[in-house]
């Protein structure tokens, strides 16, 4: 019996190559998808026995590649897009506390914070972000969320990160305006697809993407435009100057590029939502958390996801999302008794808005002014049969006379895209499945805490070519390994040993002829897309030969602290999987 394979988001990729005349390309994006899918779900598998306790093993969220799919509905879990971090910290009477603001900003104010990322309060502007990281006025938010918020402790600033780093709950918008005031809307571009099929496609061929972002989002979009560029000078390129990959041959491809960065569009400018940038909205981070939702603990339970996700340290406490989807796994797994797993094709999904919510001075349904324009609506009542939206527009023709000013919600009139994204939900499925002979029995833990140092191992959490690591790529796809070939890689982890050097550190993967030189070793590194609790992280700068006899397909990977054996067994310090794949000799 062949092996069961991940199809793309909402069956979107098949779509996306007819609609631009690429079909050739489709077995390829099929085939690297599934890898990219598979590696995912079994790191989730995985958990971290490497630098935490009690974080696995996650023997309840199965891998269908293995076990198939079991029959019946999926169950959808959704939450409302607005960010609820914003509400959370900006809209308490304790955020004076910070020594900022004076006293919580009213629902106004939050929905123009939550639509520019900054908001002008007297004489000062205060902002979510900045892409210099010594500007002032970066609003700050309490440093200890567990296990609550200590209002009178230390304030950091605010994460997470990026143009528009604020819009964390899997869903994100760019705007379009009528006037240069910013002052009346005129369309709304909402997303919530993955960077990681993005990325996936431009390693296929740029071209594709850029075919897909004339199509979607601004036919002056031109390949430069897509390009990653250094921020500053490093020692792999100038600033200014694009990231080449030398795996690929081509320059990488940046998420936050022109075109789809920040929450404010102007045609044939820049801006729009072709996909999700916040750090943590990344696929991968996605079934992680729902595989780490698959362990029960003593001491919290789904009745308090607040307190279940500080005690399984999964995601981040406060948002919509992350404790919901947590707790509704969890809930399953130890209420149902079953084995969960997200239900193919794995992806996040908007939903239809609530039009009764709406009022339009003509009596339209506004629902004739929301056009799919990526994805699907679902045609039936089950749950498998939901909305699978991967990119969706509000806009109000010219000819009828007025604009989405005119429209109301909830009585009142728009001015900001979050009343928009208040009316619709977010939603994944996930499949259940009965726990068989060969299950383990699913005891509760203790709350996930640091493995204790005798025992702590450094932890793979992303492997990039070298250009790429200093380029501050973004990417969570797994590191492309050529037949032939030797490139450098910069291997970033968590909880290496403090006495680790380039002399002494050794780097093992699980298949022959696959092997790795520790060129330098970086006591600090870059943060990692999908990783939130702000953890402290190392780099190993490798150059990896691969024979040109290795087999291809994904491949797992070990840091050895300088005390271990050589010869440790795989019990002892487990494979990483899912950060590297060895090309098909003839492919890329």
């Amino acid at each position: 019996m062949s092996r069961y394979t991940f199809n793309t988001p909402a069956l979107q990729g098949p779509k996306d190559l007819t609609a631009i005349g690429r079909e050739d390309a489709l077995p390829e994006l099929l085939a690297t998808w599934d890898e990219h899918l598979t590696g995912w779900t079994r790191m989730g598998i995985i958990g971290n026995p490497w630098s935490n306790q009690y974080d696995a093993p996650r023997d309840w969220y199965f891998d269908p590649t293995e076990t198939g799919w079991p029959k019946g509905d999926s169950l959808p879990i959704d939450w409302q897009p607005f960010p609820n971090r914003l509400t959370t910290f900006f809209q308490n009477d304790q955020v004076s506390n910070g020594g900022q603001l004076s006293q919580a900003l009213s629902d106004s104010q939050l929905l123009e914070l939550a639509d520019h990322g900054q908001i002008t309060l007297g004489d000062t502007t205060w902002k979510l972000w900045d892409a210099d990281p010594k500007a002032p006025n970066i609003l700050k938010t309490p440093a200890t969320k567990c296990p609550e918020i200590d209002w009178q402790g230390k304030w950091v600033a605010f994460s997470p990160p990026g143009p528009r780093g604020w819009l964390d709950e899997y869903c994100e918008w760019s705007i379009t305006y009528g006037d240069s005031q910013a002052s009346s809307i005129q369309s709304v571009m909402f997303t919530c697809e993955n960077p990681a099929y993005w990325l996936s496609l431009w390693r296929i061929d740029p071209n594709i993407v850029l075919a897909l972002y004339r199509r979607y989002i601004d036919s002056a979009a031109v390949l430069e435009d897509l390009y990653l560029r250094y921020s500053a000078d490093t020692p792999t390129g100038k600033k200014g100057e694009a990231v080449v990959d030398p795996t690929t041959g081509y320059p990488a491809y940046d998420p936050t590029n022109k075109w789809n960065r920040g929450t404010r569009r102007v045609p044939g400018k820049q801006g729009g939502a072709m996909h999700l940038t916040s750090p943590p909205n990344t696929l991968s981070a996605e079934i992680y958390l729902a595989a780490a939702s698959s362990i029960l603990r003593k001491a919290a339970n789904p009745s308090n996801p607040q307190a279940l996700i500080c005690c399984s340290r999964y995601g981040q406490n406060f948002r919509n999302s992350d404790p919901h989807i947590g707790a509704q796994g969890n809930a399953v797994v130890g209420g149902q008794k079953q084995r969960i797993s997200l239900a193919d094709p794995v992806g996040l999904y908007i939903q239809t808005p609530n039009w009764d919510l709406f009022e339009t001075p003509d009596g339209t349904s506004a629902s004739a002014f929301w056009k799919v324009t990526r994805g699907s609506t679902g045609q039936g009542s089950s749950a498998s049969d939901k909305d699978s939206i991967l990119q969706a527009v509000f806009e109000v023709p010219a000819d009828r006379g007025y604009g989405i000013g005119d429209i109301k919600i909830n009585g009142q009139p728009i001015r900001h895209a979050g009343q928009i994204a208040k009316t619709f939900k977010i939603a994944l499925r996930v499949s259940a499945m009965k726990p068989d002979q060969h299950t383990p029995p699913n005891q509760p833990q203790s709350c996930v805490t640091s493995q204790i140092e005798a025992r702590m191992q450094p932890w793979p959490v992303q492997m990039v070519p070298e250009a790429l690591f200093y380029g501050l790529s973004a990417s969570d796809l797994p590191a492309l390994l050529q037949p032939g070939a030797s490139n450098l890689f910069m291997l970033v982890v968590q909880g290496a040993s403090r006495d680790t050097t380039a002399d002494n550190a050794r780097i093992q993967f699980d298949r022959a002829g696959v092997n790795a030189q520790v060129v330098e070793y970086l006591p600090d590194a870059s943060a990692i897309p999908g990783q939130t609790d702000g953890g402290g992280t190392q780099g190993y700068l490798l150059k990896i030969s691969v024979d040109a006899s290795a087999q291809p397909g994904a491949i797992g990977i070990r840091a050895l602290n300088p005390w271990e054996a050589g010869n440790t067994s795989v019990a002892e310090h487990p494979f990483e999987t899912g950060l590297g794949m060895v090309a098909a000799p003839s492919g890329k």
